[in-house]
């Protein structure tokens, strides 16, 4: 059922249009409201500030699950996890539409054009950078917007099922409500970083070998032993570049938006590696 689910999430996802219900608008607003009202009791900016935010999301959706999932003949359960999966990929454009967005940019020289179509792949970070650095910069934000918008829903949903997709992005929305929000609090951004970095752990690993696997494997995984002690962010970023044969430097490195169109076909290899491993894991559970 969680292949079939899994299956059909990925090709309803690719006819659902941006926004909606699966942008993070909504939940901004509502974390807002709740910020409000917690932050004169002092039970904001700390630890239960966030439990307070996610317990609300998550509850009912694990009521759900556990009680209803297999009411139908599994249908509701079914239903469940697409819904989840499509919630958990986002409401943002598709990733390919984002990359064809900024190489052909990038392509006539159109800097405003290309930054702005950076900023949408950075997920809305608005870093500067200069245009000749941009598809360097483009790559490592596509490889982290895989990790967030894809590889992680799909892990956590084959292990937990609808309720670690969803959770995994509403985690998500909860760590990017403190980067838009000025008054967050240092307590509350702190707790929602670490819970975010605890559930990109496994998947960040994964996907590594994933994209070794359908690369370079030996330059992909020398990289990722040698970027030990770099940020996470940073050693899965550098690994998708080895597994594309760039080489790991200090300085920025003299890409075009063609290595930018390598590092989308990469990860179109490697979405196929990972759906083998997720449904040789779920053979392997049936039998």
């Amino acid at each position: 059922m969680k292949l079939l689910a899994l299956i059909a999430a990925l090709l309803i996802n690719g006819y659902l249009p941006s926004g909606g219900w699966r942008s993070a608008r909504g939940f901004f607003r509502y974390a807002a409201r709740l910020q409000a009202r917690l932050m004169p009791l002092r039970a904001w900016d700390n630890g239960l500030g966030l439990a307070l935010v996610l317990l609300p999301l998550l509850l009912p959706v694990a009521l759900i699950q556990w009680t209803l999932g297999g009411a139908l003949s599994g249908l509701v359960g079914l239903a469940l996890s697409v819904a989840a999966l499509c919630f958990a990929f986002g409401g943002g454009e598709a990733l390919e539409v984002e990359v064809a967005a900024f190489t052909a940019a990038w392509r006539r020289g159109d800097e405003a054009g290309a930054a702005a179509a950076l900023k949408q792949l950075a997920g809305g970070r608005d870093d500067a950078v200069a245009f000749e650095a941009m598809p360097e910069a483009a790559i490592g934000h596509l490889l982290l917007r895989a990790r967030t918008r894809l590889f992680a829903p799909v892990l956590w949903f084959v292990l937990i099922g609808p309720l670690g997709a969803f959770g995994y992005r509403v985690v998500v929305m909860a760590r990017a409500f403190g980067d838009c929000r000025d008054n967050a609090g240092p307590g509350y951004c702190g707790r929602a970083e670490k819970l975010l970095a605890l559930l990109d752990w496994l998947p960040d690993r994964l996907m590594a070998m994933a994209l070794a696997l359908a690369g370079h494997f030996s330059a992909a995984w020398n990289v990722w032993e040698e970027e030990s002690a770099a940020p996470p962010r940073r050693r899965l970023s550098e690994t998708g570049m080895a597994a594309l044969g760039v080489p790991l430097a200090d300085a920025p490195r003299d890409l075009t938006a063609d290595a930018v169109d390598d590092a989308h076909a990469l990860l179109r290899r490697t979405i196929y590696v990972w759906l083998a491993l997720v449904a040789a894991g779920v053979l392997f559970a049936i039998g």
